[in-house]
């Protein structure tokens, strides 16, 4: 099971990874496609942004876990939750989305305050996370799978 100070390390590389990478961005870099028919650069910057309360957000979920098949008998669509969550960040400058992705993140990091070993140990499962996991494993694996997969999918749009 991950640390709290390697879920600490974990959001504040992310995020000095994800600023340094941005400051060597050019305003042409900012419109690459990343994916073939997909987001640009600063559309995956918006959706990072968008996941700066994921901490807050798991935290919550394992303090107050659904009931299986929970949902109201609704599937959840992460891809329009996630193209609508773009969407509201597409028109800010990229200073606002990165200053927004920024506090987002290291502010978020307050939450493991009040966050007692027992939860970071407890297994959850998320509907869009196959596996279970800790919530502390779960904290650290979105910052370094998810969130850093997006990063190296902007390096590779950059470098074409």
């Amino acid at each position: 099971m991950a640390t709290r100070q390697e879920i600490t390390d974990s959001v504040r590389s992310f995020v000095q990874r994800a600023d340094e990478m941005a400051a060597g961005l050019s305003p042409a870099d900012w419109e690459k496609t990343t994916y073939e028919q997909g987001w640009t650069v600063k559309q995956v910057y918006c959706h990072l942004a968008s996941l700066s309360a994921s901490l807050p957000f798991f935290v919550n979920m394992a303090r107050n876990p659904q009931p299986a098949g929970g949902g109201g008998g609704t599937a959840f669509d992460v891809d329009a939750f996630n193209a609508m969550q773009v969407a509201q960040r597409q028109g800010k400058s990229t200073d606002e989305i990165l200053a927004e992705m920024r506090t987002g993140f290291l502010g978020s990091l307050k939450t493991l305050d009040d966050v007692s070993d027992e939860l970071l140990a407890k297994e959850m499962s998320v509907g869009f996370i196959p596996d279970k996991a800790t919530l502390a494993d779960l904290l650290v694996g979105t910052v370094t799978g998810h969130n850093d997969e997006h990063l190296n999918d902007i390096q590779r749009a950059v470098r074409g």
